[in-house]
C-alpha cells in the first residue's frame, strides 16, 4: 500500500547536516555498529542517500541498505553504489521462481528487475576491485516458498553468486490501515507446518554451511508455534503474541525517524525521545533502564525481526 502513496517530503525532516551529527554521535557510542538505511526505496532519493553512506565511510562505520533493485538498472548506477554506497547491499528477492517473487511484490517483472540489479552490482564489484562490499539477497520465508529453500539457496549462491541468502520470516502487514479488520495476506502465507520448515532449514544449514545460530532457530520455532497455537494470524499485529518474549530490539537497535525521534524499536507503544542536540542520543541510550524493562516483556509478533543473530 505504501507504493500507492505520494512521497512525503516535510520541511520538519532533519537536515542532512543534522543526520551527519547523529551518525557521528552513534560512532562515538559504538565504532563497531552498523548504520541501517531502511526502506521504502531509499535510492529514489540519492541526494539524501549518498551523504549518509559517505559519512559512514568517513567514520569507518559499516552501513547496510536494502533495495528492491528498481533504481539499479545500468552499470553506472551499480558502480556508484559500489563506490559510494553501503558496505552491505541487500537486494530483496523472495524466490528463485519469477512468478512467486512477482506475486509477493505485487508487480509483474519484479524478479527480473531484482536479479538484474544483483548481477550489475556483482559485475561492478569485480570491475572496481571492491571485494570489501558485500552483496546479499534478502528473502522473506513464507508458505509460498519455504519448501523450495534448498533450490532458492542454490540459485542465490551458485547462479547469482551473491554472498548470502539472508532469510527473514514473514511478519504481519506493516503499517496496516485502521479500517483493515483482517490481515488476509499474513493469515494465508504464514507457515503452518513449522516442524517441516525447520527440518528444511536444518538441511540447508548443513548443505550450504550457513552456520546458523541455534538461538535464532529456537526463537523462530517459538514464533511459528505460537501463531499456530493461538490460531490468530488473521489478527495481524493485534494477535496474542509469542508464548514467551523473543524480541531483543531494546538491546541492539537505536532507531531514528525522519523527524529526529529516537526509539529502541519501531513500535510507537514505547516512548521515544527527540534528538535536539549532540549528546541526546547518548543520554537516551544510557538512561532508559525502566523503558527496557517494560519492553523486555513484549510478545508482539514483530519481535522475530529483532531476536537473535542468525550467524553463530
Amino acid at each position: 500500500m505504501f507504493w500507492l502513496r505520494d512521497e512525503v517530503v516535510d520541511p520538519q525532516h532533519i537536515s542532512i547536516s543534522r543526520r551527519s551529527e547523529i551518525i557521528s554521535e552513534f560512532a562515538e557510542l559504538n565504532q563497531k555498529g552498523t548504520v541501517v538505511i531502511c526502506g521504502g526505496e531509499s535510492l529514489m532519493n540519492p541526494e539524501r542517500f549518498y551523504p549518509v553512506t559517505n559519512k559512514c565511510k568517513d567514520l569507518g562505520l559499516k552501513c547496510l541498505t536494502v533495495t528492491n533493485g528498481t533504481m539499479i538498472t545500468e552499470s553506472s548506477h551499480a558502480e556508484r553504489m559500489i563506490n559510494e554506497g553501503a558496505s552491505e547491499i541487500v537486494v530483496s528477492l523472495n524466490s528463485h521462481l519469477p512468478e512467486q517473487h512477482d506475486y509477493t511484490r505485487g508487480v509483474v517483472g519484479s524478479f527480473d528487475i531484482a536479479t538484474n540489479a544483483i548481477r550489475l552490482l556483482l559485475d561492478a564489484r569485480v570491475k572496481l576491485n571492491r571485494p570489501d562490499v558485500l552483496i546479499y539477497v534478502s528473502g522473506i520465508v513464507s508458505e509460498q516458498n519455504y519448501r523450495e529453500l534448498d533450490a532458492f539457496h542454490d540459485f542465490v549462491l551458485t547462479d547469482l553468486k551473491a554472498d548470502k541468502l539472508d532469510m527473514h520470516f514473514l511478519q504481519p502487514t506493516f503499517g496496516a490501515i485502521p479500517s483493515m479488520t483482517e490481515d488476509k495476506f499474513y493469515r494465508n502465507n504464514i507457515i503452518k507446518d513449522y516442524e517441516e520448515l525447520f527440518r528444511i532449514i536444518a538441511d540447508c544449514d548443513n548443505k550450504y554451511n550457513l552456520n546458523l545460530n541455534p538461538e535464532w532457530l529456537h526463537v523462530g520455532l517459538i514464533y511459528h508455534r505460537s501463531i499456530k497455537n493461538n490460531a490468530d494470524a488473521g489478527a495481524g499485529w493485534g494477535g496474542m503474541g509469542t508464548e514467551v518474549p523473543i524480541c531483543k530490539s531494546f538491546e541492539r537497535n537505536l532507531i531514528v525517524y525522519l523527524f529526529g525521534v529516537a526509539r529502541l524499536c519501531f513500535s510507537q507503544a514505547f516512548q521515544g525521545t527527540l534528538l535536539i542536540k549532540y549528546g541526546d542520543m547518548k543520554h537516551f541510550w544510557q538512561s532508559n533502564d525502566a523503558l527496557r524493562e517494560s519492553m523486555s516483556v513484549c510478545k508482539k509478533y514483530c519481535g522475530i525481526s529483532a531476536c537473535a543473530e542468525k550467524k553463530e
